[in-house]
């Protein structure tokens, strides 16, 4: 036998040979048995931790579509490097002094200063996590995402070369890496803090009520979560939200359901996916219990909503001239890099956006680096009044936006401002908008109580073919004059009623706030529009606008109209639905009849009791707002309440209740959206009453609050 000892440093470059080269991953696992939330264990992290502080470098890398992949600093304001790429299966990521990116021969480290290619990892069928950097130091985890069967490799990397690699049963998250320690999460509420020379575990958190998939490096500073981050100090030991320093935003429902980052327990997505362009991007503050700024930044495509932290208020918003493809929370405000290869900056505190850098590229992907300072100086240009940011944002005529204009719509209908009443009758009244922004604007309108002067200037206004007018948004314009009880309002809402040209959708809303205004002299234009129209209506709008026409006369005159809306009804001419919708108005003239008699029953007459079909009372034609009014009176002073507990104080709400025939509750919505969680329960728990014809129908009720 021959004995052959072989140098031990020719063993070790055949193992870094291995690795760089692809070679399998050495098999680690996170024991069962290491104790987690240690106090000590926390002490020695946070001790090395104190030590770290280094800057990450002030890049961002783009990928156009050629593809080719560059690298754009700055802090000097010029491109580094560009080179030609593979097809990209991911964004690119930064990594310290390396760029990372996902071609189809796997993971390729490029330098960050230079762009030339340090190694390549074959991804093993898994896709690319997360990276961070320290200086020359650099983490990359690959995971085949949450699941039965997981597994995951963890590669790092000193100076541009690999170090170790190790491969997990487990599905890993997005690293952190800070003081020469690599902050890991892993199955979703796990944080190992690993050496990073030598990949020894030092130490192990665990969240309790909190999923953990992402840890980042901050001003120093080390935080780990998913939708709320713990800040890692001393007090992380307890694993719980209530005990720790823990931040989350707290801005309610958006549309898209934004995340901080992208799943990392889930595939990464493409570079070119919509989840890179709706975003909440958000930092936590130092202190860790609050957000920077405290401010939580929507980011729609091309739209961005500055939000407060608690509650949700808009502070402001702000428009952009192409997609946003990366967004960045940083102190003072919100790095946002765009598809036209603009990198951009806007204050935290009224949106004012810097010089944007331009990187002379058109992009469908780029990175900015997670923890950028913000620049010098303030924003530039003229802060403009809230409603005005809104309508512009509204008005954005790119279709993919239409859930975040509506949004716009209903924070524009929340403020108070007279001027927030213009800009949704600007918006009601515009035709070309997509049916739901219009919709939620002229429901917005309708239920405005100040800026008078904007809705009967607009009721002023007739269609007109040689000036090329068009008539107003009548319905939602008669609503809001009925809630600011303008009876200035009447003589020109008449006008509408005569006008041919007013649409007939609109009818009933007009004839209905006439009833509510309640000047009798509409009576009789009322009754000449019955008159006209009775034996001629050709669609459900016209027939529905003559029945409420039918109930606002019986409103405004009362037994007086019996007579001419009976012969009006008994007209063989007469449509039958229409006639319908006439006698089911006259039957409510019999309540105080009925009433009398109830009361008369308290008399001696009363002694022989009423046969027993004559004490159940009589069930109505249809359930009217009235009568919704009535069996919502127990709990009005609790409805209210959810009016001022909600974050964007509305003035109002718009109930919409589908009643069985029976009075039981099918369907129930509310306008805002953010409202129904508290009212619901408090509608479903009340007894409506059931209609003669046992048929399904709709009822809208407004709550409103006391001016």
């Amino acid at each position: 036998m021959i004995n052959v000892t072989t140098p031990r440093a020719l063993i070790l470059l055949l193992l870094a040979s291995s690795a760089c080269a692809g070679g399998a991953a050495p098999s680690g696992a996170f024991s069962p048995t290491f104790p987690d939330n240690r106090s000590e264990d926390v002490a020695g992290v946070l001790t090395r931790l104190s030590a770290a502080n280094a800057p990450s470098p002030r890049v961002a890398v783009g990928l156009t579509s050629t593809p080719s992949l560059y690298a754009y600093d700055l802090e000097a304001g010029r491109e580094l490097w560009s080179v030609p790429v593979g097809a990209p299966v991911s964004a690119p990521m930064l990594a310290g002094e390396l760029v990372l990116l996902h071609e189809p021969e796997g993971v390729v480290a490029r330098g960050l200063r230079d762009g030339r290619t340090r190694f390549t990892i074959p991804d093993s069928a898994m896709h690319l996590v997360g990276a961070d950097g320290e200086g020359a130091l650099s983490v990359f985890v690959l995971s085949t995402g949450a699941g039965v069967g997981a597994r995951s490799e963890v590669v790092v990397a000193d100076a541009g070369s690999i170090t170790w690699r190790r491969s997990y049963e487990q599905a890993l998250g997005s690293p952190a890496l800070a003081g020469g320690l690599i902050f890991l999460p892993w199955a979703t509420q796990n944080l190992s803090v690993l050496d990073g020379r030598t990949g020894d575990e030092l130490a192990r958190l665990r969240s309790t009520d909190a999923v953990v998939s992402e840890a980042r490096r901050l001003g120093g500073r080390v935080y780990y979560g998913r939708s709320g981050f713990f800040l890692l100090d001393a007090e992380a030991v307890s694993g719980s939200r209530e005990s720790a320093h823990f931040a989350s935003p707290n801005v309610g429902d958006l549309p898209g359901s934004p995340a901080l980052d992208p799943d990392p327990y889930r595939p990464s997505p493409s570079a070119t996916s919509a989840v890179h362009k709706i975003r909440l991007a958000w930092r936590p503050s130092a202190a860790g219990t609050g957000l920077e700024d405290s401010l939580a930044y929507f980011v729609f495509y091309r739209l961005i909503f500055a939000l407060e932290a608690e509650g949700g208020a808009l502070r402001w918003v702000s428009s952009l001239p192409a997609d946003a493809l990366d967004s960045v929370a940083s102190e003072g405000g919100l790095w946002v890099a765009t598809a036209d290869g603009s990198v951009r900056f806007f204050d935290a505190s009224d949106g004012r956006e810097h010089s944007p850098q331009e990187t002379g590229h058109a992009v469908v992907a780029m990175t900015l680096p997670r923890d950028a300072s913000p620049p010098p100086g303030r924003g530039e240009g003229e802060v403009r009044p809230l409603a005005e940011q809104l309508l512009v944002a509204a008005q954005n005529t790119d279709a993919r936006l239409v859930p975040a204009r509506s949004l716009a719509v209903s924070r524009l209908a929340s403020l108070e401002q007279p001027a927030a009443t213009e800009s949704l009758l600007a918006l009601c009244d515009d035709r070309r908008l997509p049916p739901p922004v219009r919709a939620a604007a002229c429901e917005g309108l309708a239920a405005r109580d100040n800026g008078a002067e904007f809705i009967l200037a607009a009721l002023r206004r007739h269609a007109n073919f040689l000036d090329q007018t068009e008539p107003p948004p009548v319905g939602p314009l008669a609503r809001a004059a009925a809630n600011m009880h303008q009876t200035e309002a009447v003589v020109l809402l008449l006008g509408q009623l005569r006008d041919p040209a007013t649409p007939a959708s609109d009818l009933a809303g007009l004839a209905l706030a006439l009833a509510e205004l309640g000047e009798r002299s509409a009576a009789e234009p009322l009754l000449d529009f019955l008159r006209m129209y009775h034996a001629d209506a050709p669609d459900e709008p016209t027939r529905a606008g003559l029945a409420a026409a039918a109930s606002a006369v019986v409103r405004l005159l009362g037994s007086a109209s019996q007579e001419e809306l009976s012969a009006l009804a008994d007209d063989p001419l007469c449509q039958p639905a229409v006639a319908l919708a006439i006698r089911e108005s006259l039957s409510s003239l019999d309540t105080p009849a009925t009433e009398t008699t109830d009361d008369a029953a308290t008399t001696d007459d009363a002694a022989d009791p009423a046969p027993e079909a004559s004490q159940t009372p009589q069930l109505p034609a249809h359930v009217t707002t009235s009568m919704v009014s009535r069996v919502l009176a127990p709990v009005q002073a609790q409805l209210l309440a959810c009016l001022s507990a909600d974050s964007t104080h509305p003035a109002s709400a718009r109930l919409v209740i589908v009643l069985e025939g029976d009075g039981a509750v099918r369907m129930f919505s509310t306008t805002p959206a953010s409202l129904q969680r508290c009212i619901e329960p408090l509608v479903r728990a009340q007894t409506f009453p059931g209609n003669r014809s046992d048929s399904r129908q709709q009822v809208t009720y407004t709550l409103r609050r006391a001016r």
